[in-house]
């Protein structure tokens, strides 16, 4: 059956939640008139059953995320005819407001879709708190750190007393290196943190700023920085399971494995990085028809994409993640997995007990706000209330306040 013939069916939409604020409003002005200002308006029609133009958003350009998102992009715009741009940023909050605004109905996330969904780190203040996000497909990737070759910095353990990126408003990736440090028996207080935008940390460490960088292994900027210093990437050891569990305490989704065909490795080479999903999320609200259409254009679509990148093959329906994690899936795409016969009954089972997380952590936050916290302590004081009433994440505990 077309895609544009396919319908779901009106029972299966949750009711709502509005979630504009004053915040999006403004951010909904600006990124709609950068739009208009690139030739895309906020006005849609549907082609091939998708909007068009679809807006997507992930991180720079320089990142192997926006590359691989664009190479997927291009291939569904061939395979429905529908137009998909990509607006940018180097920030969680500037992604996911351009979401939350309307600017853009998808997009590929760091970990920000968690936060947003569980209402933490920058998201716990009056204008945000919990957001309806759902997941869309779940690629994984790797992840890894680099350091300069002559500095000698082998091991996650032999960055004590280094410099180290604490990138600006980006909690997801301050998680990892945080997580990183945790597997190499670090703690936030064993470096020094160094405020750094996340575009900016391979110049930052071609000039001798930081000690080490992290990031996608594929990410442009990565075999930029190659071509003109001598760097090396800081192989985990994957038989170390005890570090790999204080990796997972701090970032739970992660975990370790090889990767190779990246900057500095020849032919035949592997290191050891961490896995972990750049997912494509959304709000709840955008159409299930819209995302089950998304995802069946990007199945039909991969193999005509999936060698544009090294991390594509990843986005083969055989290797993405089809489980809830922390956070529940779009309903979009859970009708996709059903017919497809990914969906289990533990699947089902994960994705009740987070959309009912989802309705708790709406419930406790409207009561949470009626205390009138301070702007300056809300996140410390939203943890605590979390922690009071059972809704507590041990790995928030132990981020909570880096990002």
């Amino acid at each position: 059956m077309p895609r544009s013939a396919r319908r779901m069916s009106a029972a299966s939409h949750a009711p709502r939640r509005p979630f504009r604020t004053r915040a999006a409003a403004a951010v909904a002005g600006t990124l709609a008139g950068a739009l208009i200002l690139t030739g895309c308006t906020t006005e849609t029609k549907t082609v091939g059953g998708l909007p068009d133009p679809l807006v997507l958003t992930t991180y720079g350009t320089s990142t192997g995320s926006y590359a691989d998102l664009a190479g997927v992009a291009d291939r569904v715009s061939v395979e429905t005819g529908a137009r998909l741009r990509i607006i940018t940023s180097d920030t969680s909050v500037g992604r996911l407001a351009a979401l939350r605004s309307g600017a853009a109905q998808v997009g590929r996330l760091g970990d920000e879709y968690i936060f947003g969904f569980e209402g933490v780190n920058e998201f716990a203040n009056e204008d945000w708190g919990p957001q309806d996000i759902r997941v869309v497909w779940v690629p994984l990737s790797p992840h890894g750190v680099m350091t300069r070759t002559a500095d000698g910095l082998d091991e996650m353990s032999d960055l004590k007393g280094k410099r180290v990126p604490k990138y600006t408003a980006n909690p997801s990736a301050n998680a990892k290196v945080q997580a990183l440090l945790a597997f190499g028996g670090l703690t936030p207080d064993d470096v020094q943190f160094v405020n750094i935008g996340y575009g900016e940390q391979a110049d930052a460490l071609q000039q001798g700023q930081v000690d080490m960088i992290y990031g996608a292994v594929y990410g442009g900027s990565f075999f930029e920085l190659a071509s003109q210093v001598d760097v090396q990437w800081v192989d985990l050891d994957p038989d170390d399971a005890e570090a790999e569990d204080r990796l997972q305490t701090v970032v739970p989704a992660a975990s370790v494995g090889s990767f190779d065909r990246a900057p500095t490795q020849a032919e035949g080479e592997s290191d050891h990085g961490i896995y972990y999903s750049v997912a494509v999320a959304a709000y709840d609200e955008i159409e299930d028809e819209t995302v089950y259409n998304l995802i069946d254009s990007m199945v039909a679509a991969y193999p005509d994409y999936k060698e544009s990148t090294i991390s594509l093959p990843g986005w083969s329906p055989d290797e993405v993640v089809v489980e809830p994690q922390e956070t529940p899936f779009h309903d979009g795409a859970v009708q996709w997995l059903k017919e497809h016969d990914r969906w289990t009954d533990e699947a089902q089972e994960k994705q009740d007990e987070l959309t009912q997380r989802g309705e708790r952590l709406h419930e406790e936050w409207a009561e949470f706000m009626e205390t009138d916290p301070a702007d300056e302590d809300t996140y410390r004081l939203w943890l605590e209330w979390k922690r009071d009433n059972g809704l507590a994440k041990e790995s928030e505990e132990l981020t909570s306040g880096f990002f």
